[in-house]
């Protein structure tokens, strides 16, 4: 993942610039940073969930492998599950592999299995949503 630092008027350019430089702009600026996506073959083979939803999912999981790129099938499906279930709410479910099969319950329209390159994904929602506490009851 290559990160670029957005270099503001005055100041010199990414090629011109030190490692000093970079550190005075970040503590005196706001700075932007970019990083390049790296390409990846994506498949969708089941969904019940509506497009936008299931490229939140995608995208979702497309920064998981970005954020953790040496890391294990199982890290990817922690990092989904946790950025869903602050996101949209409610028990998301994430099962990571190239080989696997599953029955599964789900709530209606969040259901997606699809491909990154060579990881099957299975997301979906399934489970009480966030309720409110009951009158008396610790939160």
């Amino acid at each position: 993942v290559t990160v670029s630092v957005l270099y503001w008027k005055g100041r010199k350019s990414p090629e011109t610039a030190t490692m000093a430089d970079e550190e005075e702009i970040l503590e005196g600026e706001e700075v932007q940073r970019k990083k390049e996506r790296t390409i990846r073959r994506e498949l969708i083979k089941d969904c019940d969930a509506d497009s936008e939803l299931a490229k939140q999912i995608m995208e979702i999981a497309n920064i998981a492998m970005d954020d953790i790129p040496d890391g294990k099938q199982k890290d990817w499906a922690q990092a989904v599950k946790a950025a869903l279930d602050k996101e949209k709410g409610g028990t998301w479910h994430v099962i990571t592999g190239a080989h696997f099969g599953g029955n599964v319950t789900n709530d209606t329209g969040t259901l997606v299995n699809f491909k990154l390159n060579d990881t099957w994904f299975l997301v979906f929602r399934s489970g009480p949503p966030e309720k409110e506490p009951a009158e008396g009851e610790q939160h």
